[in-house]
C-alpha cells in the first residue's frame, strides 16, 4: 500500500513539472473596429492602460464573467468587455464562443462544490474548495461526514491535484494529501472508544464541464488510516458531485 501511494506520488510530480503539460496558448483575435480600450481590471471603474489599434493582433488569456482579459503584441496586457466582440475575428473569421468559454473553464482559479458518495458502506458528505496555481496544478482542502450504521466518521484533508491534460473533454485529474479521521462509534461498550487516525490518500477522479460555471465530478480515493494498533487500515471513498468555479 505504501509502495503504491508512493509511487502515485512521483507520478503526479513528473506530470506537474512537463513544460510540455503545462503550455496552455489562448486563441488570437485581430481588432476589426478603430480601437478597442485596455483596462487594468474586469470593469469599466478600472483605467485604461494601453489602447489597442485597427488590425492588430491581441492573444486572449482567460474570461471572467462578461469581461475578457488580452495581452497585445507589446506584451502589455488588460481587459475589455465582451459586447467588444462584435468588433473582433479570429484569424479572419467569426469568434466560436464554445472556444472562449473552455479557456475560461481551463484558466478557473477558484473553485468549490459538494459530493456525495461510500466510505466503506457508510453514506458520505464532502464539501470542498480549492486554488489553481496553473490549469494542470492545484491545491483543494475538503470536509467530509461518514454517516454509518456502525459509527460516524469526519474526515478533514488537503490534497494536491494534478490535471495532465486540462483541454479534454473530459479532464482526468490524479490526487495525492494528507488529512485526519476522527471516528465515532455508536456503541456505548468499553472496548469501542472514538478514534482519531492519520490520513495518507491517493485519488483519480474525472472532471465535466457542464455549462456556464458548473463543473460534475466523480472520483475514487484510496486512504491508509495510520493507527496505534498493530495494523493500519486501507478505506475506499467513492463520490460524485459538482462544483462551480469563478
Amino acid at each position: 500500500m505504501l509502495t503504491y501511494i508512493r509511487n502515485t506520488c512521483l507520478l503526479l510530480t513528473l506530470l506537474c513539472l512537463s513544460p510540455i503539460l503545462l503550455a496552455n496558448d489562448g486563441p488570437s483575435l485581430r481588432i476589426d473596429v478603430p480601437f478597442v480600450e485596455l483596462r487594468s481590471g474586469p470593469s469599466a471603474g478600472y483605467p485604461v492602460v494601453s489602447v489597442i489599434e485597427k488590425n492588430e493582433m491581441v492573444s486572449v488569456l482567460l474570461k471572467r464573467t462578461t469581461w475578457l482579459k488580452v495581452k497585445d503584441k507589446r506584451g502589455v496586457e488588460g481587459w475589455f468587455h465582451e459586447d467588444d466582440l462584435k468588433g473582433l475575428s479570429q484569424d479572419g473569421n467569426a469568434i466560436n464562443p464554445t472556444l472562449i468559454t473552455s479557456q475560461e473553464v481551463i484558466n478557473r482559479q477558484f473553485e468549490a462544490g459538494v459530493m456525495y458518495g461510500d466510505l466503506e458502506g457508510a453514506n458520505f458528505y464532502n464539501v470542498f474548495a480549492g486554488y489553481a496555481f496553473t490549469p494542470v496544478f492545484s491545491a483543494e482542502l475538503s470536509a467530509g461526514k461518514a454517516l454509518g450504521s456502525i459509527s460516524d466518521s469526519d474526515v478533514f484533508e488537503v490534497m494536491l491535484l494534478s490535471h495532465p491534460i486540462p483541454d479534454l473533454l473530459v479532464v482526468p485529474y490524479l490526487g495525492v494529501g494528507a488529512g485526519v479521521i476522527n471516528t465515532e462509534p455508536h456503541s456505548v461498550l468499553a472496548d469501542t472508544e472514538s478514534r482519531r487516525s492519520t490520513l495518507m490518500s491517493a485519488a483519480a477522479g474525472v472532471k465535466y464541464h457542464l455549462a456556464r460555471n458548473f463543473i460534475l465530478r466523480a472520483e475514487y480515493k484510496l486512504s491508509l488510516a495510520l493507527t496505534d494498533r498493530d495494523e493500519n487500515e486501507e478505506i475506499q471513498t467513492w463520490k460524485i458531485g459538482f462544483s462551480v468555479f469563478f
